[in-house]
């Protein structure tokens, strides 16, 4: 299956490490229309918020069962899979996605040095 990143999952040690295998294929870029990433509510996570004309830039991964379970626990019960359609290079694809249960409107941006995702990953 297919999963669309656009958080701290795109860095592809932490991506390895959340999921259980490292990223052997390379990433396809990827653009969530329609949508905008801010933080999570309480928290200094990304997750999606509709916005008209709007759009996110992620990157899909192909992923089996097993790293979707590491993965949505890495991402707490605070995130539910959400089917999406986003577009590639290659065209239209779906896929699924992690979305938070309290969006705020408060943009996010990655941090630089990847300490909130070191921390967070030690916690599952």
């Amino acid at each position: 299956m297919k999963i669309f990143l656009y958080g701290t999952l795109i860095d592809p040690g932490g991506f390895g490490f959340c999921a259980g295998k490292p990223m052997r294929a390379t990433p396809i870029p990827a653009t969530l229309r329609n949508y905008r990433r801010v933080l999570l509510r309480g928290t200094r996570y990304p997750t999606l918020r509709r916005a008209r004309g709007h759009s996110v830039q992620g990157v899909i991964m192909r992923v089996n069962a097993d790293m979707l379970v590491r993965l949505q626990n890495y991402e707490s019960d605070r995130y539910q899979r959400i089917k999406f359609r986003v577009h590639t290079p290659h065209g239209p694809q779906r896929a699924i996605c992690f979305m938070g249960d309290a969006a705020t409107t408060k943009p996010w941006h990655h941090p630089a040095d990847n300490k909130i995702m070191t921390l967070r990953s030690r916690s599952f």
